[in-house]
């Protein structure tokens, strides 16, 4: 009895010792932290709820079905039938969710395809908005500024006799000369030389049209050269030819009427690419570029110089 006495009296204290060892448990003050946390975070973020809740409603309008059941009609030259428009909608609808829900995991972000698609879309719409026709006496301003590129090109008439360097080697050019004689003597351009697997004879070609079939530089050389007897030889990449040119009709301007619709053209590419060059540069205004001392260079054209971070 004494013993179990002297045990009760030597305890009085131990529940408030067990709760001091309560309030100085780490899990305790962990916890407590971490609803205090979450609080704050609801309080802060009451409205968000309600917010994803609007990201997360689909709205699907008879307008947007009409314009999917028009674009399909477009499509197939016909309206769809009850089953294929269902499929339509259906599709779209999952189109629409997939996109938002990429978005909301941020899916497009660094993504070039995306990245380029967007910037299209702006260019569409600044080319919409650059549309006009201009008055006459502008595309008149445009085509006396800029004569030397509405002009009818050189034309050239000729034919040509081929030798390959492949098959005579080092004996070419001695049976070129040799064969330039005999042309001269009226033999005909089909009994001398060699196959060629392209055409021989050009009728008002333009020197793009010859560059295509005998290459750039003989194109500038055959242009030089004036009509009459046969003259030679040229160098191509296939090898040697010998010319005789029949007819030659020099670059000519064209007037204001006959070049009318690419005057047109040019005005319209030119004030749509002002159009782009205004938005764009509006457009900086609104942002701030920070580019790197070793790059700084290559943006700069582009740029104010207030539209360059230090």
């Amino acid at each position: 009895m004494r013993a179990l006495i002297m045990k009760t009296e030597t305890n009085p204290d131990t529940p408030p010792a067990r709760r001091a060892g309560l309030l100085r448990e780490p899990l305790l003050h962990f916890l407590l932290a971490g609803g205090l946390l979450f609080a704050v975070h609801a309080w802060l973020n009451r409205g968000a709820d309600d917010a994803n809740a609007g990201e997360r409603t689909v709205h699907l309008t008879a307008q947007e079905v009409d314009w999917l059941r028009e674009a399909w009609s477009r499509q197939w030259r016909r309206a769809p039938d009850e089953r294929e428009l269902r499929g339509i909608v259906q599709a779209h609808l999952r189109e629409v969710i997939l996109a938002r829900e990429a978005r909301a995991l941020k899916l497009d972000e660094n993504d070039t395809v995306v990245r380029r698609r967007l910037a299209q879309k702006m260019e569409f719409l600044v080319q919409d908005t650059a549309a006009g026709e201009p008055d006459e006496a502008d595309l008149r301003r445009l085509h006396e500024a800029q004569r030397e590129r509405f002009t009818v090109p050189a034309r050239i008439t000729f034919s040509h006799v081929y030798f390959s360097r492949d098959k005579r080697g080092a004996r070419a050019e001695a049976d070129a000369s040799a064969a330039l004689g005999r042309l001269a003597r009226g033999a005909a351009p089909e009994e001398t030389g060699d196959r060629f697997l392209g055409q021989y004879d050009f009728a008002e070609a333009d020197e793009q049209a010859v560059a295509g079939v005998l290459g750039q530089a003989f194109a500038r050389r055959i242009f030089m050269l004036e009509p009459g007897a046969w003259q030679g030889p040229l160098e191509s990449g296939y090898g040697l030819h010998l010319v005789r040119i029949d007819a030659r009709q020099a670059a000519r301007p064209r007037d204001f009427a006959e070049a009318r619709q690419e005057v047109l053209d040019l005005w319209l590419r030119e004030r749509e690419q002002a159009r782009r060059e205004e938005f764009f540069a509006a457009l900086l205004k609104k942002y701030e570029v920070v580019a790197d001392d070793s790059i700084r260079t290559l943006v700069a054209p582009l740029l104010t110089p207030k539209g360059i971070a230090e």
